[in-house]
Parts: C-alpha cells; structure tokens; sequence
C-alpha cells in the first residue's frame, strides 16, 4: 500500500481543508500519516497515523523562529521514521508549513504543497511563498483565479491545480438532530420560521450591521441567526439594533453543520481589503449548497464567479441594507429553484477525484525533473 504524508503546523480540527484532504487519502486506499502539531482525533479519521510534534504558537520573534526550526527538525526524523519510497507522496498545508520544512530535500518525493491563501496583503509571506513553491512538484489552490494569480507571482512554469474548499463528506439532510439540550430547545423554538444564518467571522473589518439592519424590516416569519467567535463583543451592539437576533458562538467542525442544516438562507460576506478576500474560496458556499440551501453573498470575483454565476443565490453590497433586504425577498419569492441550483452547483465537483489528479501529476512531474 503506498503512504501519503500530510504535514501541517497546527491543530487539524480546526482545519475543514485539511480534514478533507485527510479523508480523500483514505477513501483513495493510501496508508495515511499526519505530522501535525496536535490532532484532537475525529472517528471519521481514527485509521490515520498522526504523529503529534508540538508547536505552541508563541508572538515573540525569535521564539517563533526556533518554533518554526524545532517543527521542521521533528519533521524530518518522523520522515525517517516513516522511510517513504519514491512511489510515496507528501503533501504540505499553507505555507507557514513549508517555511518550517524549508531545509528539508524533497526531491526523492512526489510532493505537493497547497496554499489555503493568497497573503498578499502580508509582503513577507508573500518573498517566503516564491522562495518555497519551486521545491514542490505540483501547487495546489482552492479558488481558480487565486491559481490564475500565483502562477504569475511566483513564475510558476504551469497553472497550480484548482481544489476548492468542497467537503469531502456532507451529511446533505436538512434539520440534523443537535445533541447540545441548550442548542436543541433554541432551535425547537424556531420551528415553522426562515432562519438566515451568517456562519463567519466577528472581526471589526467584517460589515455586517447593514445585515442586521436589514433584519429588522421583515416580519415574524424570518430569523437571523449569527455563528461565529466574538472577539470584540459586537453581538451586544447588534442586539441592540435588532433584539431578536440570537447568537451562537462557535462550533468544532463538523458539529457545525448540524446548524446549517436548519438555515433557509446562508449568508457569505467577505472584506475587500485584499485579493485574497475579494478572489476568497469559501467552504461556507459549499456547506450550504450541499443542504440546497440558497446564499446570500457579496458582490465580489470570489462569490460572484460562484453563486451569481450558478445562479444558487443572490450577490449585493453588503453595506446597503435595503439591497440586502430586497435580495432576501427576491430568494424568498423564487426559492425553489435557487434550492435545485445550489444542490446542482455542490454535485458539480468531485473532490476525491481532484485530489487524486493533483497527485498523478505530482507523479509525472517528478519524473520530468
């Protein structure tokens, strides 16, 4: 049986991408190994050997150097350990992994590195990202324009693969029993309503006010239900503005699906801050639509190119609450076949089909070199 090694810096739950990646190896026969900094174990991973090296997440410069230096050291002698042959892979997540696995040699191995961002509003892991991706046989991103990007950057000789942010398993029923009593009895309450969920983050550059003010001009049929870490406490000033807002906070993956199953709405909002927010790839379009569940998004090349274009949803500025109001009603009015759309735009990719073609090409690439 040919061994696959995912390396990561980090802990893997709170990576859907990676727990997808890991589960494709699975279901595609290899004998799975994951050197991570911790795994906090998931039964649907329970026959993947994780090798657990540690790497505490420290804000000093020079500790988070021999942070980075120690992870890769422990890295490699588990690669020893493991003995891979030249019919092995060895797959590398996001790029703060690669810098640890800098001075490790690659070339006896079929390897793929998969960048989860852009980091171009970050200038020094953009220098790091050109110094590491030539060292890899295939690159990976999961958004196409986010390939189209770094190829030019980096002076990538071919066009990364594209494997989007898709679950690799999705329970695709509505309603999911929530086991949390608490979490239960609040949804109980919210039998017979349109529930609108924004599953995301909290920070101060996410505008969602406009969303919530939105909120407050429909009637008693819908809800708006927010889930997500608070960081800056601005759910208080949200109830304020709406009192029938409830909140959430957040759930481990994939517990948190449970939740979105009982969405009538999904909401995707990004920031335009960067080209890594406006081309983003989210796993959130792919959750939704795997329960046929219509999206509101932005008006921005990442969402657009998605949900505008597969027509499972509606786009807007998200700063304009009447547009928001008005996208809402017209999904409402026309639910139906947003719902088929979005169940056709989740079937129209196969993951473990796009893993397994990133890794063939790993093969042949390995031998050009």
């Amino acid at each position: 049986m040919k061994k696959i090694v995912l390396v990561v810096k980090g802990e893997i739950s709170v990576s859907p991408t990676v727990i997808n990646y890991l589960t494709a190896f699975l279901s595609l026969g290899f004998e799975v190994h994951c050197i991570c900094s911790s795994a906090s174990l998931n039964d649907k991973l329970k026959t993947v050997n994780f090798h657990e090296v540690g790497s505490d997440h420290n804000s000093n410069p020079i500790k988070k150097i021999i942070n980075y230096y120690t992870f890769g050291v422990k890295v490699r002698s588990k690669l020893l350990e493991l003995d891979l042959t030249e019919n092995d892979f060895f797959w590398v997540s996001r790029v703060d992994t690669a810098l640890s696995l800098i001075n490790i040699n690659l070339e006896k191995y079929n390897s793929v590195l998969a960048l989860h961002e852009l980091h171009d509003g970050h200038n020094i892991w953009m220098k790091i990202t050109k110094a590491v991706v030539q060292k890899y046989n295939v690159i990976v991103y999961n958004e196409a324009n986010r390939a189209q990007i770094g190829r030019v950057w980096f002076n990538l000789d071919e066009l990364p693969e594209v494997i989007p942010n898709k679950p690799f398993e999705h329970p695709r029923k509505k309603k999911i029993e929530i086991i949390d009593s608490a979490l239960s009895k609040l949804f109980e309450s919210f039998a017979g309503k349109k529930l609108i969920i924004y599953q995301g983050s909290l920070e101060l550059d996410r505008d969602i006010e406009p969303l919530v003010r939105a909120s407050t001009k429909f009637s008693e049929e819908f809800k708006l239900l927010i889930m997500g870490r608070d960081p800056h406490n601005r759910i208080e000033h949200l109830k304020r503005i709406n009192p029938e807002l409830h909140y959430i906070s957040w759930v481990v993956p994939p517990d948190h699906l449970n939740i979105t199953s009982f969405a009538y709405i999904g909401v995707a909002f990004y920031d335009t801050d960067c080209l890594n927010s406006i081309y983003c790839a989210p796993n959130k379009i792919w959750e939704y639509s795997g329960f046929n569940i219509p999206v509101l998004g932005q008006n921005i090349p990442g969402l657009l190119n998605s949900i505008a274009t597969n027509k499972f949803g509606l786009c807007v500025d998200i700063g304009k609450e009447e547009m928001i109001y008005d996208a809402i009603k017209k999904i409402d009015e026309n639910y139906e076949q947003y719902s088929v759309n979005a169940g056709e735009f989740y079937e129209s990719v196969n993951f473990e089909s796009l893993v397994k073609a990133a890794l063939n090409k790993t093969v042949i690439n390995n031998r050009i070199k």
